[in-house]
Parts: C-alpha cells; structure tokens; sequence
C-alpha cells in the first residue's frame, strides 16, 4: 500500500506533530499562567489511546449488572436512541437500567421509554450536597445537580457491577469487556478522554490519562455507603483548584479524583469513542466501535426534531449529526412498527358492516345500526395536565359509558404516540383502543400521501400513515382504510 489504511488514526505523524508543537513551546519560554490548557497538555505527558479489532459476542450479563444513566426530558429523545441501541445489540437484555433524572421526566415519557425496556426504572435523587454544588464556571453552572446524579450509581447494591453511561452515547457494538473478570482483579474501568486531540493528557494531580466518565464500569465493592461519602465530599469541594486539566470539568473531575488512587483498567477507545475523535481521526469509521458518545452539541436537539436554543449548536464545533440521526432512525421505525402490530394482535378484529365515525362521542348515541367509531384527533381535548395528567372532556365519560357495551363495542381511535398518555384515562366496559402509526419522522404530508406504499392491499397495511396539520384529515382517511381494508361499509360521517 502507497499510502495508510483510511479510517485509521496515523499515529505516527501526530506524534510527530504534537512533538513539534511541544518543542516550539518550550522555545517561547512562557510562563505556565499564560499558557492556554491545550497548550498546557502538550508540555505534559500524553497519552495515545488504542483500539482493538477484536470478534465480540453479546451476551447478556443478567441481573447481577445494572445499568445507571442520567437524563432529563430534553435528553429523552437520547436516552430513547441509547436503550433502542442498547436493545438492538442485546435482544434479550435483562439487566436493570436506572435513569436518575430531574422530575422533568414525567409519566409520559417513562411509559414511553419502559415499552423499550421493562427493566427500567426511574429514580429522583434528592442528595444532601445539592444545595452546596460549585457555580464557579459556566460548565458547572450549565450541567448543575443533572451534571452530578451519575455519582448515584454508588447508592445501587447487590450488583457485580455498575455501568455508568451517559445518556447521549449510542450503543455499536457489544459492551461485554465493560462487565467480564478483568486482567486487573476487580478494579474499576474506564476510557482516557480524548477528541479535541487523538491523545489524552495525562493530569499531574492524578498521574494518569484524564478519564472520560460518559463509561465508566464500577466494581461491585465500591457500592458502599462510604464510598458514597467519598463522593459527596469530593462534589462539596468541587470548585477547589486541583490541576488546570481537571478543573474545567463538573462529573469529570471528581470522578477522576475519585479514582485517583484505585485499581483501574483502562479499556481501548471502542468503548467510548468521542465523536469528535472519530470525525477528525477514524475519518467517521466506525466499525469495530461499541460504543459512540455524542460529546458536544446534541444532535436530537436540532432539526430535524427541535428547533435548537441558541447556542445549542455551537458554529464550527466538529459533530456527525448526520450518523446519530441514521442510526437512530434505523432503530426507531422499526420499534414503533412492531410496537403496533403488538397492539393489534392483542385486540379483536375490526367489525364489519356499516360504521360511523364521530369527533364526539354524543354524535354516536343513536348509532345502533353500524359499528361506532370515535376519532380523537387533538391533544387538546385532554386538559391541560397532558401528557402526564390527561382527562377526559367534561361529561365525556357519561357519554362513553352511554355509547360502548360488552356487546355493541366502542372503537376509540388516536395515534400510537399518545397511547403512553391515553392508557391512563379510564374506559368504561365495551370500549377498546385502536391506534394508527402518525409520527415524526415516518409520516409524509397529507398531500404526499402517494409516497407511501401504505395501499388498501393487506401485505401492506399496519404502517405509516400521512400526517396533516391539524391532524384529523390524516386520522379520519388512516381510519377508512383500516375499516375498509377489514371489510367495512359503508362508512358515515364524521
């Protein structure tokens, strides 16, 4: 070969390179105080991390290895990306997963996230050293209590192990290694942090690489509640100076302390390998990756999901979005797909014969003759408490409980991504929930509707329907076809 392999580091010539920075530094003669904290790390020892390129099976570690994360409700779209990546490599994954989060996760999204994974549960740390956490910087200010919830992973017992992830990680590959019997006995396991850089700076308060704690795998002997007082010490004086390489961090640096002095286990970047690290260096090469942490601007907080918060997308900041944003919906289509056929083989066919839809359930009283079919087509019927708190309109149940019987069945009809919401309200005997797939980012315009191959043809049906805005052209038209394809009609109203 002429040249070097793409998608590899080229090692070499960034030595190389990074030994002539150095040298030209230490020409200049500066003083450390004026020196920037790249430029700081480059007088330092460095660290070169290393991959491997190795077979991995997935196998699953059962529930003696617990998973703890952190998020909140702005997080959500990523948390989902990282348990529907999680679940795709480990199809029968049964260890627990703990989201610390903030209160901002409310039932909605829980319902949501647990149909991923029943084995998640969703806990709201209220730590003593919240109220003395550092504001000394705008990181700190930024991440806040969110930023320190991971250290709640030391309040789990029982488990062999504990692995902190963060919440904006994509799973690539197996994580095995992060829980096997270790070289080094029980000891913890970690990543040296690189990206900005393909190296890590080793701290001189630390004596080793600067550990990225978006991994960090916990050895079952330090859940303890003195290894909990450790931590809460370390954040109440987070805001003292230790080393410029560890300062500028939140979570990071007393994680790094923490471990400072204990057996640790250095992993190869595929267990966390920096986005950053992977555009500039790997030259977007993942293969052999397990795990891909989205470090940065997050890419589920711009479009095509959000309008982004200024300053959320920082200009020139290196980020693939473009890869989260496939990968991601490669696992969600057909997540949400499987999710409604489920639905509909756990419930009875549709009926056939006549049928008559309505907006309101008092429009449906007399409908004796056909099958009744109530469409629901704005969240705003549901008060102002929704998702979390839905109700039903004034006097609706009344007229619920007027329509539906065990023997002539009511038909309430709502997009699926409501059903988290939805399943709370109550229903009186003889009424059934049907759902239709009307979702980001599946769902053409109304007006597109051609595009679909989502035809009356049965080898076709139970897909993305068209969406409209507001919604109730696109769910009164996926209704009809659903009747109609079930042998249905004709079909009145609404």
């Amino acid at each position: 070969m002429s040249q070097g392999p793409y998608g590899w580091l080229q090692r070499p010539q960034q030595q190389a390179a990074a030994a002539r920075q150095a040298e030209r530094l230490r020409a200049l003669g500066r003083s450390p105080e004026s020196l920037r904290r790249s430029e700081l790390e480059l007088l330092g020892e460095l660290h070169w991390p290393q991959r491997h390129h190795t077979l991995l099976e997935a196998h699953d570690p059962g529930p003696e290895v617990a998973i703890l994360t952190v998020a909140n409700d702005r997080f959500a779209r990523g948390l989902e990306a990282l348990l529907l990546s999680l679940r795709a490599v480990y199809p029968a994954f049964t260890a627990p997963v703990v989201v610390a989060h903030d209160g901002s996760l409310g039932p909605f999204l829980q319902r949501r996230l647990q149909a991923i994974h029943p084995q998640l549960a969703f806990v709201q740390p209220e730590p003593a050293w919240a109220a003395s956490l550092p504001s000394d910087s705008h990181n700190r200010r930024r991440i806040g209590l969110l930023g320190y919830l991971n250290s709640h992973a030391l309040s789990l017992r029982g488990y062999r192990r504990v692995l902190v992830l963060d919440s904006d990680l994509l799973i690539t590959g197996a994580l095995d290694p992060l829980w096997a019997d270790g070289e080094v006995g029980e000891a913890f396991r970690a990543v040296p942090d690189c990206g900005d850089r393909p190296w890590a700076a080793v701290s001189p308060h630390t004596g080793r690489p600067v550990l990225n704690t978006g991994v960090l795998s916990v050895p079952g002997w330090a859940l303890t509640a003195a290894w909990e007082g450790r931590m809460e010490a370390l954040i109440r004086r987070a805001a003292e100076p230790v080393c410029p390489l560890l300062d500028r961090f939140a979570d990071q640096k007393v994680w790094n302390q923490l471990l400072a002095d204990q057996p640790l286990e250095l992993l190869p970047l595929n267990f966390n390998c920096n986005v950053k690290y992977l555009v500039q260096y790997l030259g977007g090469c993942a293969e052999g990756l397990s795990v891909v942490h989205f470090a940065g601007p997050k890419p589920w907080l711009t479009w095509p999901w959000v309008a982004p918060e200024p300053g959320e997308q920082r200009s020139g900041a290196v980020c693939d979005h473009l890869f989260w944003n496939r990968h991601y919906r490669q696992l969600l289509l057909p997540w949400r797909l499987r999710l409604l056929a489920e639905q509909r083989a756990a419930a009875p066919p549709l009926p056939p014969g006549p049928a008559c839809l309505a907006w309101d359930p008092w429009a449906l009283v007399d409908g004796r003759a056909s099958s009744r079919h109530l469409l629901l087509s704005s969240a705003a019927l549901f008060g102002e408490g929704w998702p979390d708190q839905p109700r039903w309109p004034e006097a609706w149940p009344q007229a619920l409980a007027a329509v539906a019987s065990e023997a002539e069945p009511l038909e309430l009809w709502a997009p699926l991504e409501w059903e988290p919401a939805l399943r709370a309200l109550p229903l009186p005997a003889g009424a059934r929930w049907r759902w239709v797939l009307i979702e980001a980012p599946f769902s053409p315009p109304l007006e597109e509707a051609g595009d679909l191959i989502a035809g009356d043809d049965g080898a076709w049906r139970g897909g993305f329907e068209p969406w409209s805005e507001p919604l109730a052209p696109a769910l009164e038209r996926a209704v009809r076809r659903e009747l109609v394809a079930a042998g249905g009609g004709p079909v009145h109203g609404p």
